[in-house]
């Protein structure tokens, strides 16, 4: 499996703030996640499971986080780390609050994701730091959130479309990306930047 954005993660310093910008932009309301231990909320942004959430800045400088599910974080990992990436945290446990499990069970027997019961945790993730220093993070979540995230027998696979779409761009004869534009080429682009930025 091709690994698959499930969360953008957008901290803030002001959560309430946060919470009504997205909101606005979105159209959608911001439900509570359950992230123990943080103040996080989350909407759904795609029919193929991918969340966004808003969150309290954790620490100077956090930047805008993208997860990707993975079937395996163990093996995820170790070719993270083989190709020059970092650690950063983890793995570590996604569990649901105690004080909620219950409460939380009983509202997901409802929902048009339930497959199952729900067990005590979501899974498990880690956050990384790519060779360039950019960071992410990946997580193996729990069966019974497969539907959720449309994960594993829920998910849409790359179709065969995207990948003959991406051999045609492969197969492209480009020079090196430092020779790919030329002076008109930027000449250009500035000259619709400035444009769009009068209109």
């Amino acid at each position: 499996m091709i690994p698959k954005p499930v969360i953008i993660n957008v901290p803030v310093d002001d959560v309430d703030s946060g919470i009504e910008f997205y909101e606005q932009f979105l159209g959608l309301r911001l439900a509570r996640s359950l992230a123990p231990g943080q103040i996080s909320f989350h909407a759904p942004v795609s029919s193929d499971g991918i969340l966004l959430t808003v969150n309290k800045r954790n620490f100077p400088g956090e930047g805008v986080t993208v997860m990707f599910a993975v079937e395996d974080i163990d093996a995820a990992l170790a070719a993270w780390k083989a190709g020059g990436g970092t650690v950063v945290a983890g793995p570590y446990d996604l569990p649901l609050p105690r004080k909620i499990r219950a409460e939380f069970r009983d509202q997901f027997r409802d929902s048009p994701f339930y497959r199952g019961e729900a067990g005590d945790s979501m899974g498990r993730g880690a956050s990384l730091h790519d060779a360039e220093g950019n960071r992410m993070g990946i997580v193996e979540l729990s069966e019974w959130a497969h539907a959720t995230f449309a994960l594993g027998a829920y998910a849409n696979p790359v179709s065969e479309e995207q990948l003959k779409d991406q051999s045609i761009a492969l197969a492209r004869r480009v020079p090196a990306s430092t020779r790919m534009f030329d002076a008109d080429d930027a000449t250009e682009g500035g000259t619709e930047s400035a444009q769009s930025t009068d209109d």
